[in-house]
């Protein structure tokens, strides 16, 4: 009844009624055979009445609040009771009993935490290893992509001088041409000139070699 006495009420207007006589009624009720599981408020509230004359005009709802409250304290009373009647031999049997228990079962749970760790230290060296093998094959695509650019910008050198190359080639190709056609003027003028002297004889030389120096003079000028 301690546990009882020592809980405060709930505000509100004070009940008719105290728990001292709820927790009476509750006990007169189980020592008469009553299983504590079939007492509810409408009971208790029929002994209070004709117990203690409480009026009948007690809400349920609140009575019932308070017979939990004292059925709960009674039936921890009473297992509170029984235990400290047992002899004091078995009391210690059951300390040592749940000593043993106690005991194996934390063999038990650390068996268990033993595996769990075990598995879970394997997973993370799994993890490792995977992330080892990544960051080493990230290691040979850097390498990879950094010849590639090491390439590429060769290739770009290569091209460049290549392309140099070729300007410098088209370059020859004109000036070729242009003193090919150079020489292709002076040849017709030379045919030209043994064309007239084969025509005129040898009286006209002087003429036709004087008429075929100034005709090469302009062809150079224009070269």
């Amino acid at each position: 009844m301690t546990r009882t006495s020592e809980r405060k009420k709930q505000g509100g207007r004070p009940p008719s009624y105290t728990q001292e006589q709820v927790y009476g009624v509750i006990a007169r009720l189980i020592a008469c055979g009553t299983p504590s599981r079939a007492i509810d408020a409408s009971m208790v509230k029929q002994e209070l009445c004709s117990a203690f004359g409480i009026s009948p005009t007690v809400r349920p709802e609140s009575l019932q609040k308070q017979v939990d409250i004292v059925l709960s304290d009674y039936e921890s009373d009473e297992a509170d009771a029984l235990l400290r009647s047992l002899p004091e031999m078995v009391t210690a049997s059951l300390d040592h009993f749940m000593q043993g228990a106690r005991e194996a079962f934390a063999l038990m749970v650390a068996r268990q935490n033993a595996r769990c760790q075990a598995q879970a230290n394997n997973a993370c060296e799994e993890l490792r290893a995977e992330k080892r093998t990544a960051l080493w094959r990230i290691s040979e695509l850097e390498a990879e992509v950094h010849r590639l650019e090491k390439n590429r910008q060769t290739l770009i050198s290569e091209r460049d001088h290549h392309l140099a190359e070729a300007e410098k080639l088209r370059e020859k190709i004109r000036s070729d041409d242009e003193e090919l056609n150079r020489l292709r003027g002076a040849n017709e003028l030379v045919q030209l000139l043994v064309s007239q002297l084969q025509q005129t004889g040898h009286e006209d030389m002087p003429r036709a070699a004087e008429s075929a120096s100034l005709q090469d003079r302009s062809a150079a000028k224009r070269a």
